[in-house]
């Protein structure tokens, strides 16, 4: 008897869960008849549901009961959209298709709501701010309705844009958009502290409202976002001669504080490497490499495997280090070996025809070439091209004037292994003796980076 009470309590409790979450949506005006619902990891995006319109013009998205709470997209035009927050509710909103946020009205769903008036206020600011500063230019100076404006204007510039932040989480802190909010709550700068250290104010205590206990924070972009502002902010912090020494104190504060929630510290990690990479900051990212990747205790084999894979490919091509030789068959009785050309520097380029950066960013490449003595710099480009033609193509079109090279091997090249490359474009400057003196991200870093080593453009 007691077993079988268990069972029905069991057999109640599932009935009493939902099969599935609704996000219904009525698109007034709409053109197409068919929207798409996304949901999103960090920056990244990824369709989770489409659906077509019914007859009274609804749009129903569905999700499963376990679907995890954060931020989603719904998608109904090339540039029409907006995001919404899914939290274990149904949803249900109307808006207009010339006008979306304006017009978006939400009939069910608390979480939604409170973004929804978050959203608004805003609008309402931002549109305000810009309907007085065309008023005020189109008054002399001189005139009372003109200074009027101007106090007007103040105003709206000293009202506090986070006071609605700062009520949402302090009603409402049990709900995903309060922790969404709490990472647009900037540190206050006490009074006292001296300008030229605000910054550095802000930087120490820029985590001070952040909960790294919620791991539903990486389904949205607000985390990744915010990552991104707090590295930008040491660049203005910091001189050039002393920013890498402390974007990596600040690295270790971030991580420190993360430390508490294993999957949401892999997350962080993960994509701090993934920016880091496409940048120019060498010294910091060679920090994060060995410090933090090559020590990565994930519990996901696959991903260890990876943050493995992306130090060792690194670490190859790190500046100091010695790179592989380069033998470049001519013909059948020789060949050219990199280490034998002489020119003070040398520029390895990966690239491919099908790459579109390549094909954006090669072309600056060539005239910054031009501009040099080649005892001073020759490029070396190695090609990751499958076909003949269409690497051939490539150069011929666009002057590629430099040291061509190919395996036609797509990634299977030897070389491409040989030096760690994960990515095209990708550029390495090195000396006679084949050191690593910087991996420039483009054409004007690397020429940066030759006037710092005293090489000047001869035309």
């Amino acid at each position: 008897m007691k077993k079988a009470g268990i069972i029905l309590l069991f057999i109640c409790y599932q009935i009493s869960l939902p099969a599935q979450y609704t996000i219904q949506v009525k698109v007034d005006s709409m053109p197409t008849k068919k929207a798409y619902l996304f949901d999103y990891m960090g920056l990244n995006r990824n369709m989770v549901d489409s659906a077509k319109a019914s007859p009274d013009g609804f749009f129903t998205f569905t999700l499963p009961a376990n679907a995890h709470p954060g931020m989603y997209r719904i998608v109904v035009g090339p540039e029409q959209f907006w995001d919404i927050i899914f939290n274990k509710e149904q949803i249900r909103m109307r808006t207009h298709f010339s006008s979306i946020i304006d017009s978006l009205t939400v009939i069910e769903s608390k979480e939604n709501q409170l973004l929804n008036s978050y959203m608004h206020f805003f609008l309402e600011i931002q549109r305000k701010a810009e309907l007085l500063q065309r008023l005020a230019v189109l008054y002399p100076a001189t005139d009372p309705f003109e200074q009027q404006v101007i106090r007007e204007l103040q105003k709206v510039r000293a009202s506090d844009p986070e006071k609605i932040t700062r009520d949402i989480v302090e009603k409402y802190p049990d709900t995903y958009v309060s922790g969404f909010l709490r990472l647009e709550i900037s540190p206050k700068v006490p009074a006292g502290i001296d300008p030229k250290d605000e910054l550095k104010y802000v930087l120490d205590h820029f985590w001070d409202h952040v909960s790294f206990a919620d791991t539903n924070q990486m389904y949205s972009p607000g985390l990744v976002n915010k990552v991104r502002t707090y590295f930008s902010l040491y660049q203005r912090a910091y001189s050039p001669d002393n920013l890498e020494a402390a974007m990596k104190k600040g690295l270790d504060k971030l991580m420190s504080a993360a430390a508490v929630n294993d999957v949401l510290f892999q997350f962080l990690l993960e994509d701090i490497a993934q920016w880091a990479e496409r940048t120019e900051f060498d010294e910091f990212f060679t920090y994060l490499t060995e410090f933090y990747l090559a020590q990565a205790s994930c519990a996901d084999e696959k991903k260890k495997g990876e943050f493995k894979e992306r130090v060792e490919s690194y670490q190859k091509t790190s500046p100091g280090k010695q790179v592989p030789e380069i033998v470049i068959p001519r013909d059948p009785k020789g060949a050219l070996v990199m280490s034998e050309i002489p020119a003070r520097y040398i520029l390895v380029v990966f690239w491919a025809s099908w790459c579109p950066h390549c094909n954006d960013m090669l072309p600056k490449l060539q005239k910054l070439y031009d501009r040099y003595a080649r005892t001073d710099l020759e490029i070396v480009a190695i090609s990751l091209d499958n076909k003949k033609k269409d690497w051939e193509d490539a150069i011929q079109k666009n002057g590629y004037s430099w040291i061509n090279y190919s395996e036609l091997k797509g990634w299977d090249c030897s070389i491409a292994y040989d030096y760690g490359i994960r990515a095209t474009p990708t550029m390495i400057l090195i000396d006679r003796k084949r050191t690593v003196i910087a991996k420039p991200r483009n054409p004007e870093l690397l020429q940066q980076k030759l006037t710092e080593l005293g090489i000047r453009a001869v035309k």
